[in-house]
């Protein structure tokens, strides 16, 4: 990215204060964006250093990372957060244990399937000569699945989710919250007032964690290599959900019936593998709770049948494999068989196919489920069906050709491993109050194992392993290349927004006609004045009465609750009747409401965001008449100080129902003393023309304003951009669905205005 390009957009002053001493006390006032103009250079805020332990205070400086200038919408944010608390449900033990029997039919299906073919692709590497051959291999499978899907996913990743929500996007979006990596620089401190964002200071020994997030927020190349290790993890789980499911867990199982049925030969096993799939995907619109009960008793019964017949094999053929718990057969494996045993280790990972569904599925169910499941049924039924399957090798060791199908290329599924592996290392280095031996004790030994296995698989390259890994390539371009030219479109909006000065010269009317309406246009600005506003000035002959700029913003966080969804901000003068709006949605959040649903919603937080102002108004104008002395504010967790122009700036918590938790208190005999109107502020003569005018705006009906906006490279890019840009980010932006289609608004509410952003 070039040097240029390095935008970030900072917070506009939108909440400004006047301040006067009396008793330690710093009142606020609301001002609108025409006092300050949105370029105005940035407040330094400081905390209160003689709180608390002077290093400790340095440190959560440093992980907190205030924002440069005081916003209107941070203030807004903390009282909704406040009024809206994020109360995780605790799931009861029956509940749990549901979960867990769902879980069965849905995340272990790979798992499950996996005896039907690791011993066949293991012993077609390695010739069995001898005891050792069997023992080794059995050694190495129970090994590598206590290893991987028990000690590192159950005891370890497990717990590296998301609010609940797991996979590699979860990782990503957790180290997000925890530092400034994202590509997209949209964040605002109000972002960490939602509930469920959960930021959380860690202790003050833990000054590599600070060291670390400063690097990955200085050093623009980290945060794109840790992109593309998301983009590669997940990539290579689609290349691999493609296959997997079709080759492992169908195909292996149809092809078991070739040994009992007379002709079934393999095109029969291909045509009856496609029936089963089709149906498969055809249920698989009544959703994973259905789904789930539907497999689940199916799942229940095959791994009681594997350990049954696992255990009756053990005690009928061979009961002395169980000395394939010394590890020390591994070692005689490899020593026996060398080269050979090193290509069986490809085989052998066959036998964790699908373990990485227990963290990516882990949004469906709970933590405790996943873990009661793998722990209390997996675990134990798969080592009783590689034990027994072992003993009867034992005894007849020319059947295991038989055990399965050996063409499964399992290449991207070790990999999206190695992926989890290092972010959830970044995860223990950055977030968790980990020690370093423990922290470095995990990549080492479960990288190393994942490396090896690695290394193993990449001989199945030639064998078919290239298909997924080809797949994988396709989406990571695609999804890059979104990204880039994402970024660059953001940037080129944050450039040329309109300033304030301009707005001020055009008066209230805009230099235009301002008719009945609300306009809502849509842009990606968090803050600022879109450039495609002024396009709509030149173009339309008027202009609503209410205008509200739009900015639909998705945050690190799985869910935004509804009541939190919307943020607003005065822009301009209030007679200019202008707000912006940012609608806030997590990754998990379907914007499925209709454009009716969405326009109520956004009214209703209008509506409360002007009460509150007027009420805010009239409380800070009330306590100007007062006696200051019965009045104590602090402002030890959300006060701010700076400087604007030469006085000093201290702007507290709004009071709210909050006050008390924030250590804000306003004393009874105050709030007696106020007048009347602050306790209703509806009596406010300029509340209700402005709530009255905003009524008659939703009467004469909404209009949706959409940039239909041409990305092009500058005529001095490389040629490589202009290729990435001007053809296949142009290709993907013209083959995506429009928000207008995302919304369902018909299109006589919609107007359009095109748009060129060079970058």
């Amino acid at each position: 990215m070039d040097e240029e390009d390095r935008i970030e957009e900072s917070s506009s002053v939108r909440l400004t204060a006047r301040t006067y001493s009396s008793g330690g006390v710093g009142e606020s006032r609301w001002v609108d964006g025409s006092e300050v103009d949105s370029e105005s250079p940035p407040l330094s805020l400081l905390l209160d250093e003689n709180e608390g332990n002077e290093g400790y205070g340095s440190l959560r400086r440093r992980l907190v990372k205030k924002p440069n200038r005081v916003d209107s919408f941070d203030v807004e944010a903390m009282e909704i957060a406040g009024a809206h608390g994020h109360h995780p449900k605790d799931l009861s033990t029956w509940r749990t244990l549901a979960l867990a029997f769902q879980t069965l039919g849905v995340v272990y299906g790979d798992l499950g399937t996996s005896p039907l073919y690791v011993f066949s692709d293991v012993f077609s590497k390695v010739q069995i000569e001898s005891d050792v051959d069997i023992l080794g291999a059995l050694s190495l499978v129970m090994y590598t699945i206590a290893l991987i899907p028990l000690a590192k996913y159950v005891f370890v990743v497990l717990k590296a989710n998301d609010n609940g929500e797991g996979g590699t996007f979860a990782l990503y979006s957790l180290i997000c919250r925890y530092a400034k990596v994202n590509m997209l620089p949209n964040r605002q401190p109000a972002d960490e007032q939602i509930s469920s964002f959960k930021l959380k200071l860690p202790t003050p020994e833990l000054e590599r964690a600070l060291n670390i997030k400063e690097t990955l927020e200085r050093r623009s190349t980290l945060k794109i290599l840790l992109l593309l290790l998301v983009l590669m993890g997940t990539s290579m789980v689609i290349g691999d959900g493609i296959l997997t499911p079709a080759i492992s867990g169908i195909m292996s199982a149809v092809s078991g019936l070739q040994g009992e049925i007379q002709g079934f030969d393999t095109t029969a096993v291909v045509v009856v593998s496609i029936v089963i799939l089709v149906a498969l995907f055809s249920i698989q619109q009544f959703g994973t709770s259905k789904v789930g009960f539907m497999f689940a008793p199916a799942l229940a019964l095959w791994f009681f049948s594997l350990g049954s017949i696992g255990i009756y094999n053990l005690v009928k053929h061979d009961i002395t494999v169980l000395k394939a718990f010394n590890p020390a057969y591994i070692y005689f494996f490899f020593k026996k068989n060398s080269r050979d045993a090193w290509s069986a280790l490809g085989g052998c990972v066959l036998c964790i196919t699908g373990a990485e569904a227990m963290f990516a599925d882990l949004g469906h169910f709970s933590v405790r489920a996943i873990q009661i499941a793998f722990t209390c049924v997996v675990f134990p039924c798969l080592l009783f069906a590689y034990m027994g399957q072992a003993a009867y090798l034992m005894k007849y060791p020319d059947s295991s050709g038989r055990i399965f199908y050996d063409s499964v290329p399992g290449i991207a599924e070790v990999g999206v491993m190695m992926v989890t592996t290092s972010l959830v290392t970044l995860v223990m280095l950055l977030i968790w109050q980990t020690n370093l031996f423990m922290a470095l004790w995990f990549p080492f030994v479960f990288g190393s194992i994942e490396l090896i296995y690695f290394s193993a698989v990449l001989s199945k390259v030639l064998e078919g392993g290239w298909l997924p890994l080809v797949f994988a390539a396709f989406f990571l371009t695609v999804m890059y290349i979104w990204n880039y030219g994402s970024v660059l479109k953001y940037q080129s909006e944050v450039r040329e927004k309109i300033s304030m000065d301009f707005m001020l010269e055009l008066g209230s009317t805009l230099g235009t006609v301002r008719v009945p309406g609300i306009g809502l246009l849509y842009n990606e600005l968090v803050h600022g004045i879109p450039s495609i506003f002024g396009q709509f000035l030149l173009s339309l002959p008027a202009i609503h009465s209410t205008i509200v700029f739009v900015c639909i913003k998705y945050v690190p966080v799985p869910v935004v609750p509804q009541e939190e969804r919307f943020l607003f901000r005065r822009v301009c003068p209030k007679d200019y009747h202008i707000f912006q709006c940012i609608a806030r949605y997590g990754y998990k959040d379907i914007r499925k409401e209709d454009h009716h649903a969405f326009e109520q919603l956004l009214v209703q937080s209008l509506e409360n965001f002007l009460r509150k102002e007027a009420q805010d108004l009239a409380l800070e104008s009330s306590l100007y008449e007062v006696d200051l002395d019965s009045v104590s504010v602090s402002a030890r967790d959300y006060g701010t100080r700076g400087v604007f122009g030469n006085e000093e700036l201290t702007i507290p918590l709004m009071h709210d129902r909050r006050s008390e938790e924030a250590g804000t208190s306003i004393s009874e005999e105050a709030l007696v003393a106020l007048p009347s109107s602050v306790m209703s502020s509806d009596e406010d003569p300029s509340l209700e023309y402005e709530l009255s005018a905003l009524r008659e705006a939703i009467d004469s009906g909404f209009t949706y304003f959409l940039a239909h906006g041409d990305v092009r490279a500058k005529k001095n890019s490389f040629f490589l951009k202009k290729l990435v840009i001007n053809y296949f980010y142009a290709f993907l932006r013209r083959n995506c669905r429009a928000g207008a289609a995302n919304m369902s608004v018909p299109h006589m509410n919609i107007l359009q205005v095109g748009m060129t952003y060079m970058v």
